[in-house]
């Protein structure tokens, strides 16, 4: 990569890296790459990461967008997550949700990374 990857904070940099790790995810998957990115950025995110995405199976849990943990800052990050991982749009009557108007409507801190995230995956 031609630039660093900037994490929001140690714990962010730790859930990224334990993702990767536990995905066994390589140099060149830029989907599972920015999608684990993403999916860390929150704490919530990163505690319930068994609810977003099945590591035995290697794939993202769809059902986790409704968990009651769920805020509305999480819920755009997880859709950027499954948007970027496989262009995961939703179920046809939410397609709207997923617009990048609706996702990047956050305070400018979490944007800056889901903004890195777009920029890890499109590298």
């Amino acid at each position: 990569m031609a630039w660093e990857i900037k994490f929001r904070d140690v714990q962010h940099e730790e859930g990224f890296n334990n993702f990767i790790k536990r995905a066994e995810v390589q140099d060149w998957d830029k989907e599972r790459i920015s999608l684990f990115y993403t999916l860390a950025i929150f704490e919530e995110t990163r505690n319930h990461i068994n609810d977003l995405y099945d590591f035995k199976e290697n794939c993202m849990k769809f059902e986790g967008l409704s968990k009651g943990w769920q805020t509305g800052g999480t819920t755009k990050a997880t859709k950027l997550a499954f948007n970027l991982f496989n262009n995961y749009r939703g179920e046809e009557r939410e397609k709207e949700n997923f617009s990048p108007l609706e996702l990047f409507s956050l305070d400018t801190d979490y944007r800056n990374y889901m903004l890195m995230a777009v920029q890890i995956r499109f590298s």
